[in-house]
């Protein structure tokens, strides 16, 4: 399976790209059709543990790229693969900012694509990270544009920046 090249290209412009990483990913992939509903509720990165608690494996389920809003979809999951992709073998744990970059990185993909449909739909993911959602989400939304603003280019220091700022934020 190889992922859509716009979606690839998006992430070499932001230094992202790593060969291996996105081989390993592409091998941990699952596509879907994003048409059926039925299908729907299968799109996410798994994070598979081992009986220590290890991170053993990622799988990404998403759909097949077709539009701006499939397209958004992938750069969401992806970047939860690339973001525990290196902790692979190492200690796992879910915390309250695991939502903040790929949440981020999709406004980064809108900016990027202003087209209307993306424009839209942004505005409708924003109002489903209200109160009554998970805490990470929440969170998520309130942290963006303070990481759009410190902005760099570099994964390694915005994901440092997101252990940083979350404090405000909790």
């Amino acid at each position: 399976m190889k992922f859509n090249q716009g979606v690839i290209e998006f992430f070499k412009k932001h230094n992202m790209y790593e060969e291996k990483m996105f081989n390993y990913l592409e091998d941990n992939t699952n596509m879907l059709d994003y048409k059926d509903p039925d299908e729907r509720c299968f799109i996410g990165c798994f994070y598979i543990l081992d009986k220590k608690g290890k991170l053993s494996r990622l799988i990404l389920n998403i759909p097949y790229v077709y539009d701006d809003i499939t397209a958004l979809i992938n750069i969401h999951e992806i970047t939860h693969g690339i973001e525990h992709y290196p902790q692979i073998g190492k200690k796992f744990i879910k915390d309250t900012t695991i939502e903040a970059l790929p949440i981020m990185y999709e406004k980064l993909y809108i900016m990027d694509n202003p087209s209307e449909e993306l424009i839209k739909y942004g505005i409708y993911l924003d109002t489903l990270c209200n109160k009554d959602n998970a805490i990470e989400y929440q969170v998520a939304l309130e942290m963006r544009d303070e990481l759009l603003k410190n902005y760099n280019y570099n994964m390694k220091k915005m994901k440092k920046l997101t252990k940083k700022i979350v404090k405000k934020y909790i």
